[in-house]
């Protein structure tokens, strides 16, 4: 007599292919909906880190009699003429020194935030090499060249333009809003301010873009948008020499954009 058959019959070679096959096809789907989901993380992150800057720079006005916290630039960093933050990133050293966010001695923010995270964009490098050695990266963001300018003007950009040192001297003739905080290029965020050039189509710094070919700016108002860039030569953001600070963009549209939120002739 046949003996009954005890076992399961296995999967033959066409059918586990078509598993395999449908295995792939749902990771294909599925993939890019995960990343998606990564890179909003990231942003909402972002957003977040420059409401909490935004506030700060607010309650530092209230705080000063209407005054705008110092920005500008000082090398080295000293206690006599203090900023939000201080540092200058050609220097090595100052790509890792954390005082410069958190000492009260440097940095005017520091006796608002303590946390150094809030500095730090999410989709930013993790890491900065500093000789052979990998460090923390310890700010992502700058602020608008045109608020608190304190000291010697970086003579680069334009004498034409107004330097709001007041909250309340922001103008009226600005609808679109002024940008306090921006999220900066990782290869061209250098001192605590975001340079712009007012009367010429070239980059002082680059903004990131790396928030699905835009990036995140604050604004005086306390709100907080996500911008994508229409150029090219704005999401590459390629230059020979970062620090030159001086990169040409003939006609680029992002370059128009910004300046209409940077600040207006005296």
């Amino acid at each position: 007599m046949r003996r009954p058959n005890s076992g399961c019959r296995g999967f033959t070679l066409i059918e586990l292919l078509v598993v395999i096959a449908v295995i792939a096809i749902l990771a294909a789907m599925l993939l890019p909906a995960l990343a998606k989901g990564k890179d909003a993380a990231k942003r909402i992150q972002c957003t977040n880190n420059q409401k909490q800057l935004a506030m700060v720079w607010t309650m530092y006005a209230t705080d000063n009699n209407d005054s705008l916290v110092s920005n500008g630039m000082h090398d080295p960093p000293d206690t006599v003429t203090r900023f939000w933050v201080q540092g200058a990133f050609y220097n090595l050293q100052d790509n890792t020194n954390t005082t410069y966010l958190l000492d009260p001695g440097f940095a005017l923010f520091a006796n608002y935030l303590q946390n150094t995270k809030v500095y730090v964009c999410p989709s930013d490098r993790g890491t900065v090499k500093v000789f052979t050695l990998s460090y923390p990266k310890i700010r992502s963001y700058s602020l608008n060249a045109y608020l608190g300018w304190l000291g010697a003007w970086d003579t680069r950009m334009s004498t034409a333009y107004k330097i709001f040192t007041k909250y309340s001297q922001l103008s009226a003739k600005m609808p679109q809003g002024t940008f306090t905080f921006i999220d900066v290029n990782p290869d061209s965020i250098c001192w605590p301010y975001f340079g712009m050039y007012m009367t010429k189509d070239s980059f002082f710094n680059f903004p990131n873009s790396s928030h699905n070919r835009g990036g995140v700016l604050a604004f005086a108002d306390g709100h907080v948008e996500r911008h994508r860039w229409m150029d090219q030569r704005t999401i590459r953001a390629l230059s020979s020499d970062y620090h030159r600070h001086d990169e040409p963009s003939p006609g680029n549209p992002d370059l128009a954009w910004l300046r209409e939120r940077t600040t207006v002739l005296k």
